[in-house]
């Protein structure tokens, strides 16, 4: 099946939308697409890669056992349904490395924590502490990406995205 273009243009808004329903108890957190069926109807060269399978830039990058699927199609640079994480290496390939791991854990952040944008966002910088992959220097570089990002629905501005997470990496919790 050729991608219309539906799922990849809706995936941010109607992932949302299905976290409020499970955070609500209006949904089972099952309810969604599989990875499977989110492959057959976007078709392309969409593939899924299985928990722990992706590489970004050589380093090996995980979300529990959740798979990741590959989807050149994808209107932005990664998103998440319940249980799995979307990615658009067409786009990952133009950003520096620490940006790339960060979307990546801001969209492994959606998994456990939920829709909310800037809780996936302090999810992601202290996941990067943690681990040892962001410093200040690449939490510049996360900001250097998104500072020039305009608030939408789902989102706050990218500099008001950037002073949240400059605060929760600062957060003296964290080891």
């Amino acid at each position: 099946m050729a991608n219309d273009g539906r799922w990849a243009g809706l995936a941010s808004a109607a992932v949302a939308a299905l976290w409020i329903a499970i955070a609500a108890g209006a949904a089972p957190a099952s309810a969604g697409p599989t990875p499977e069926e989110y492959v057959a109807h976007v078709g392309g060269d969409a593939k899924i890669v299985e928990p722990g399978g992706v590489k970004l830039d050589g380093y090996r990058m995980t979300c529990g056992q959740r798979p990741t699927v590959m989807d050149n199609q994808l209107d932005d640079y990664g998103a998440a349904y319940p249980g799995f994480l979307i990615l658009n290496p067409r786009l990952m390939s133009k950003v520096p490395t620490v940006v790339k791991k960060w979307i990546f854990a801001h969209e492994c952040g959606h998994q456990f924590r939920g829709p909310d944008e800037e809780t996936a966002d302090c999810f992601a910088v202290q996941r990067g502490r943690r681990q040892g992959w962001l410093d200040e220097a690449g939490l510049d570089e996360i900001c250097k990406f998104i500072s020039p990002a305009k608030g939408d629905s789902m989102h706050f501005s990218g500099s008001h995205r950037c002073q949240i997470m400059r605060q929760c990496y600062a957060d003296p919790t964290i080891k």
